[in-house]
């Protein structure tokens, strides 16, 4: 039995957010951005709304999980993200055993030919 619970993360989708919405993540951040924690100045520099965890990982797709961020700390870690989401997606497959051999088995059961006791090799019907 294992000592915790497997369960299955997926991804949440993503809302438009009002400017409204933007503005009181805004502001209970106090223009500070979530990724580098500069401030950010909101006339002169782009600026996006960042989730802190990503929703590719689980994260959720509420107020409280976002926060403002320079739009380059934001492409950065985004790379990040799809780079991690990839690897656990990866990992899960071969946990699962899901996964396809890159190198069959000449001859096995997937094959197209079947390989007899004698040795010869003729085509699978």
């Amino acid at each position: 039995m294992p000592l915790v619970a497997p369960n299955d993360v997926g991804t949440t989708r993503r809302r438009k957010l009002t400017p409204r919405q933007r503005l009181a993540i805004w502001e209970r951040a106090r223009g500070i951005c979530v990724l580098c924690e500069q401030p950010i100045d909101g006339v002169r520099e782009r600026w996006i709304i960042e989730h802190i965890r990503a929703l590719e990982l689980g994260g959720l797709d509420e107020p409280d999980n976002m926060g403002p961020a320079h739009e380059t700390c934001g492409l950065r870690k985004t790379q990040d993200d799809h780079r991690r989401a990839a690897k656990a997606k990866k990992q899960k497959i071969q946990h699962l055993g899901a996964a396809q051999s890159k190198r069959p088995m000449p001859c096995g059961r997937q094959s197209r030919w079947k390989k007899r006791l004698d040795g010869t090799i003729v085509p699978r019907q």
